[in-house]
């Protein structure tokens, strides 16, 4: 069997074929098997999954272009496992006889993809869209490449743009089939009664095909209590990094009196000697970290791949119960590619339980191939009048950055609630729990992000009137402030929370700070919103624009899927969609 690799039967199959006219000569026959294998090597090559390995690619054995070659094709795709099909001709071919009849074999909601060549000789785009056009027809959705390579040539390579497309493309087929059957674990109830933070299990199955296991606290406090779930020597261990490591000199039990001191902590322009630990701190620290290892363990026993966690209330702020140590530092390390045992695969964790936004963290790591996400609150906007006021009111000079784009469009402090990152700090800091806020005491991690990180910002919503979920995001990247200017807007919402300034490409803050869905939202690097919007056609999730924005940016958005020219467009086809889901 054709395998690119040796078959891994933990990770999702993506299948490749080739349909082809029957009358062709032979040097056009290998030349179209060759392009077919070449694709399934480019996607072997460039796709990954969040822990690291590889997607399964299986390409048929032979050409596809007969009523008999297709359902020989359809069987060896089967028995190989395939949960997506890409068909990549480079020649006419008879649909009908050859690409529906192999797809046939398939269920329905299959993820199908079309990609080929500009290419004149025995014309391989009138295929393409033949065939793309038919799926249409039968309200079928099947994306469609038609990119660029060599005329002529047994063995043609597409150009980096087409391969570049074929990638995220495959990576929203990836996410797709790879998240169908996982879940997620949902700990106790929705983020402080806020209904924007629901888990929506019914939508997360219909359109994500993710599960959800729903665990009450009183598991995690009875563990913690008995010290048990967990290694006793790996909690040594685990200590012992996170003090004499990650986080040596900075863990400051002194939470207040550094905030109020006005020292220049978090921007690095004043190194101040951290106070020792108490024995009761000491403990504190260790009970966050031992709920690190219990929660870390409790989801290697169900198979989840993220999870959620309501710190506020119930847990660490209710003085009616008793209340326990925040689970901030432990929600990082989930969120986080590092700990104690070096290097692992990012686990996407919500604090507060709020699984709206954990179902975004969980895409935007599977679509970036497993980047880590951070999760943030949306605290504080700051618009250009508002940046030269504060900037005058420090006796900031902003003159030398006037054509810095935080200046020109604004900025949000997203003041991270808990659920941060390492992987988004320079450097990293704890900070003892304030009392007021979090009787049961604790450690959370403080930063502020440098500049330069780019990727997407935005959140799902959900909505009862159509029964679909929503995204709201741009392009957007972390920017620099000047340090005192930085060090303000820390002190201005909460010293001991990392920070990290947000710009978003094109649309203005003033705008985001109307269009965002929720009170948390979520950044993550090295992903674009061409592969997004290839992914949300395939769950069926709507796209907001923000206002005076065009349709169609070249490069940025990818074409619109012909299904939805011959239904009214993206929105109204995918409501007809969702009667079918």
């Amino acid at each position: 069997m054709p395998y690119i690799s040796k078959k891994n039967p933990e990770v999702p199959t993506l299948g490749v074929f080739v349909p082809c006219d029957p009358r062709l000569d032979e040097a056009s026959r290998t030349r179209a098997f060759n392009i077919g294998r070449m694709t399934a090597r480019l996607l072997a090559s460039r796709l990954k999954l969040p822990d690291g390995h590889s997607p399964n690619i299986f390409y048929c054995s032979h050409l596809v272009d007969s009523e008999a070659t297709a359902d020989s094709g359809a069987k060896e795709l089967k028995e190989a496992g395939a949960g997506a099909l890409f068909m990549v001709p480079d020649t006419w071919f008879f649909p009908g006889k050859s690409a529906m009849a192999l797809t046939a074999h398939f269920p329905a909601s299959t993820p199908l993809a079309c990609a080929g060549g500009n290419n004149a000789p025995k014309p391989g785009v009138v295929g393409l869209d033949a065939l793309t056009g038919a799926y249409a027809q039968t309200g079928r959705l099947c994306h469609l490449i038609i990119g660029n390579m060599p005329e002529t040539g047994l063995e043609p390579e597409f150009d980096e743009a087409t391969a570049e497309l074929l990638t995220d493309l495959g990576y929203a087929i990836l996410t797709r089939v790879a998240l169908q059957g996982k879940r997620y674990v949902s700990v106790d109830v929705d983020s402080m009664q806020m209904e924007t933070a629901l888990n929506h299990v019914h939508a997360a199955r219909r359109y994500l095909g993710l599960e959800s296991t729903r665990e009450s606290m009183k598991l995690f406090a009875d563990q913690l209590r008995k010290k048990a779930g967990y290694d006793p020597e790996e909690l040594k261990a685990l200590h012992d990094w996170v003090v004499n490591k990650k986080f040596k000199g900075r863990i400051f039990p002194n939470t207040e009196e550094i905030r109020d001191s006005g020292q220049a902590v978090l921007t690095g322009q004043e190194k101040v000697k951290a106070l020792a630990l108490s024995a009761g701190d000491k403990q504190k620290l260790d009970e966050g970290l031992a709920l690190y290892l219990i929660i870390r363990n409790y989801l290697k026993d169900v198979k989840a791949i993220a999870g959620g966690w309501a710190s506020q209330l119930a847990w660490g702020s209710d003085r009616r119960g008793i209340p326990m140590a925040t689970a901030d530092i432990a929600e990082t390390l989930f969120n986080s590619t590092e700990d104690h045992t070096g290097r692992k695969p990012v686990i996407p964790f919500a604090t507060e339980n709020d699984i709206q936004g954990l179902l975004t963290m969980i895409c935007y790591c599977y679509l970036s191939g497993g980047e880590p996400v951070l999760f943030m609150d949306f605290r504080k906007v700051y618009e250009p009048w508002e940046i030269e006021k504060k900037a005058r009111a420090l006796k900031i000079d902003l003159s030398p950055f006037k054509q810095e784009k935080w200046l020109k469009l604004g900025f949000i402090d997203g003041n991270n609630s808990g659920s941060a990152s390492l992987d988004y700090a320079a450097e990293a800091f704890l900070f003892k729990a304030i009392d007021y806020y979090f009787p049961g005491g604790g450690y959370s991690v403080s930063f502020v992000s440098p500049g330069g990180l780019k990727g997407l910002a935005g959140r799902l919503a959900y909505s009862d009137l159509s029964g679909l979920l929503t995204m709201i995001q741009g392009e957007a990247e972390t920017v620099e402030l000047p340090w005192p200017l930085a060090e303000a807007v820390c002190r201005a919402s909460d010293y001991s929370w990392p920070h990290t300034f947000v710009t978003y490409d094109q649309v203005p803050a003033s705008l985001v700070k109307m269009g965002m869905p929720a009170n948390h939202f979520h950044l993550v690097k090295n992903l674009n919103r061409r592969r997004w919007q290839f992914f949300s056609d395939l769950a069926g999730i709507l796209n907001y624009r923000w206002e005076n924005s065009p349709d169609y940016v070249e490069g940025l958005d990818r074409p619109l899927p012909l299904l939805y020219r011959l239904n009214g467009g993206e929105t109204s086809a995918k409501l007809l969609q969702a009667r079918r889901f």
